[in-house]
C-alpha cells in the first residue's frame, strides 16, 4: 500500500503541532481546489502540456509520481491500438528474458570457476604449503591409484601428517637421509616421502603458471558475459519502462474499487481515462527570508541548515510503519547518504533556501466518444498547495529516487541479476589489491564496532527520553520556523497563495480555457 508522506509529515509538522520547527509541512486553507473543464477533443492534452510548460518557465522543478490509463473496449479503435502495442511489448520482453537467461546461466558457471581459481591463486601467492599439499593429495596424487599417499596410508598411518610436516620443516628437501633424520621415521617411508616431495615440487611449478593463465582467460570470459548481461539490461529497460506506462487503471486495487462507483466509467460507453500526478516545487522567498543571519559553508554544499537530520531520519525515512522503509524495504543508511549528497548537488534543492512551495496536481482526462460520433475531453485538475521546510522536501525527493531505483531493481529481478550497470572489470592485479584492502578493512572494523556501540547507547537514551515525554522539554524548537500562528501563517502561507498558487496555477488554468473572458 502506498504511503502518503505529505499527510504523515503534516500530522507532526503542520498547524500547532509540537514538532513544528523541527519540520514544517502545512497545507494552507483555500489552496486545495478542483478545476473541471469540458473541452473539444484534444484540448485537454493541449491544456495539460501547456500547463507543464508554464510551470517550467516559472522556475518549478517538476516530476511525475504516478500515472495510469484505462480504455473501454467499446472504443474499438483506441482499445485495439493500445492493446496491440502492449501485446507486442510483452512478446519482446519475453524473448529478451529468454535470451538473457542463458547468458546469466553461463555467467554463473564462469563466476564459480573464477572463485575457485582465485582461491588457488591466493594459496600460491601467499605460499600456503598446507593447503597446496592438501590439494595435491586429494586431486593430483590420488590419480596414481594404489601408489597414492591415501592408498599407502594403511601401511604407514602417519604418512599424510608426515608429508604435511615435511612442508613446514623441509618444503623443498628431497634427500632421503635428511628427511629420515628430521621426521624420525624409517628409511622406507623417507624414500616414499622423498619421491612424493619431488612430484609435489614439480607439480607446484606447473600448477602456479597454469592457475594464472587459466584465471586470466576466465576473467576475460567473465567480463565479456557481464558486459553482455548489462547490454541486455539496457536494451530491456526502455521496453519495460514503456510497458509500465501502459499500466491499466484497474490493475491497482484502489483504483478498481473507485471504478465501481465512478459515474464516468461505464462498460457500455466508449470512454478512455488517463490519470497523471505530479509534484512541482521551487524555493519560497517571503518578505523576511529568515529571523537572523545564516552561515553557509562551501563544504556543506552551501547549505546553512543540513536538510538530512536525525528527526526525518528516525520518523520519515527509517520508520518501518510510516517512513520510506515501509514501502522500500531495501533502503539503508549508505544508500540514503549517497542519494542525499546527489540531491544537494542537483537543481532539485537550493542551499540558501530553507523553505519551499510544492504543488501537488492530479490530472485526469476523460475522453468521451458519443454514439453520434462526437468526441469531447472532460478534464479535471485536483490541486493542493504545500509549504515545506527543506528537510520535508528531502523526504519527498528521496521517495522519487527510491521509486526510480526500485524500477532498476525490478528489471534486475526480471533478468536474474543484482547490482548496477557498472561492469567490474577484474584482473589478477586487481584481485591481489583487493586482498590488501581486506586486511585494512579488518583493522578498521574494530574502530567501527566501538562507534556502533556508542550509537546504540545514544539510541537507548533517546528511547528513554521519548518514553517519559521529555523529548520536547529537553530539546530546542529546531532550526526552522516554529511560530505557526504568527510568522508561518502571516508571512509564508499568505505568500504561497498570492505569489505562487493563484498566479501560477489558478489564474493560468482559468485564463487558458477562457473562463471570465
Amino acid at each position: 500500500m502506498a504511503v502518503d508522506y505529505l499527510k504523515n509529515m503534516e500530522k507532526v509538522g503542520g498547524g500547532f503541532k509540537p514538532s513544528v520547527g523541527k519540520i514544517v509541512c502545512a497545507a494552507p486553507f483555500g489552496q486545495d481546489e478542483e478545476f473541471n473543464f469540458t473541452l473539444h477533443k484534444g484540448r485537454g492534452s493541449d491544456l495539460w502540456y501547456s500547463f507543464l510548460s508554464h510551470l517550467d518557465k516559472k522556475g518549478y522543478q517538476i516530476t511525475k509520481v504516478g500515472e495510469n490509463l484505462e480504455v473501454s473496449p467499446v472504443d474499438a479503435g483506441y482499445y485495439n491500438l493500445t492493446q496491440k502495442q502492449k501485446d507486442e511489448m510483452e512478446m519482446k520482453i519475453k524473448q529478451g528474458l529468454a535470451s538473457v537467461a542463458q547468458s546469466v546461466s553461463d555467467f554463473e558457471l564462469i563466476a564459480h570457476d573464477v572463485r575457485k581459481y582465485k582461491e588457488f591463486l591466493k594459496m600460491i601467492r601467499e605460499d600456503d604449503e598446507h593447503s597446496l599439499r592438501a590439494i595435491f593429495i586429494d586431486e593430483v596424487d590420488i590419480s596414481t591409484g594404489n601408489n597414492s599417499i591415501k592408498g599407502i596410508v594403511i601401511r604407514w598411518p602417519t604418512l599424510i601428517s608426515d608429508f604435511m610436516t615435511l612442508g613446514e620443516k623441509l618444503p623443498i628437501e628431497v634427500d632421503v637421509n635428511k628427511i629420515k633424520d628430521e621426521l624420525k621415521i624409517s628409511k622406507a617411508e623417507a624414500v616414499l616421502l622423498s619421491t612424493k616431495q619431488r612430484l609435489y615440487n614439480n607439480w607446484k611449478k606447473i600448477f602456479g603458471s597454469e592457475v594464472e593463465g587459466r584465471l586470466s582467460r576466465l576473467l576475460i570470459q567473465k567480463n565479456s558475459r557481464e558486459r553482455t548481461i548489462t547490454e541486455y539490461k539496457n536494451w530491456l529497460k526502455p521496453l519495460v519502462a514503456r510497458h509500465r506506462l501502459h499500466k491499466e487503471g484497474l490493475s491497482d486495487p484502489g483504483s478498481a474499487k473507485k471504478k465501481l462507483t465512478d459515474t464516468w466509467h461505464s462498460p457500455a460507453q466508449a470512454i478512455s481515462t488517463s490519470e497523471t500526478e505530479i509534484w512541482a516545487w521551487q524555493p519560497i522567498v517571503p518578505i523576511e527570508p529568515r529571523k537572523g543571519t545564516m552561515q553557509m559553508r562551501s563544504e556543506d554544499g552551501g547549505f546553512g541548515i543540513d536538510p538530512y537530520d536525525k528527526f526525518i531520519s528516525d520518523n520519515f525515512i527509517f520508520d518501518e510503519k510510516k517512513g520510506l522503509k515501509s514501502e522500500y524495504h531495501w533502503i539503508d543508511e549508505k544508500w540514503v547518504k549517497k542519494v542525499v549528497e546527489e540531491i544537494k548537488g542537483s537543481e532539485w534543492m537550493k542551499g540558501n533556501s530553507p523553505y519551499y512551495v510544492l504543488l501537488n496536481v492530479k490530472y485526469s482526462n476523460c475522453i468521451i466518444k458519443l454514439p453520434t460520433g462526437d468526441e469531447m475531453d472532460d478534464v479535471t485538475f485536483k490541486t493542493k498547495n504545500w509549504f515545506l521546510s527543506q528537510n520535508a522536501l528531502l523526504v519527498l525527493l528521496l521517495k522519487i529516487r527510491a521509486q526510480e531505483d526500485d524500477f532498476d531493481r525490478e528489471i534486475n529481478q526480471l533478468i536474474g541479476i543484482s547490482g548496477d550497470n557498472q561492469v567490474n572489470v577484474e584482473t589478477i592485479e586487481s584481485i591481489v589489491e583487493s586482498w590488501k584492502e581486506d586486511i585494512k578493512e579488518d583493522k578498521k572494523g574494530s574502530i567501527d564496532s566501538i562507534k556502533e556501540n556508542i550509537a546504540k547507547v545514544q539510541e537507548q537514551v533517546s528511547k528513554i527520553i521519548k518514553f517519559f515525554g521529555l523529548e520536547f522539554a529537553l530539546s530546542r524548537h529546531g532550526p526552522y520556523e516554529h511560530n505557526f500562528g504568527d510568522r508561518i501563517t502571516n508571512m509564508y502561507l499568505v505568500s504561497t497563495a498570492v505569489d505562487y498558487y493563484i498566479p501560477h496555477l489558478k489564474l493560468y488554468l482559468l485564463g487558458a480555457v477562457g473562463v471570465g473572458k
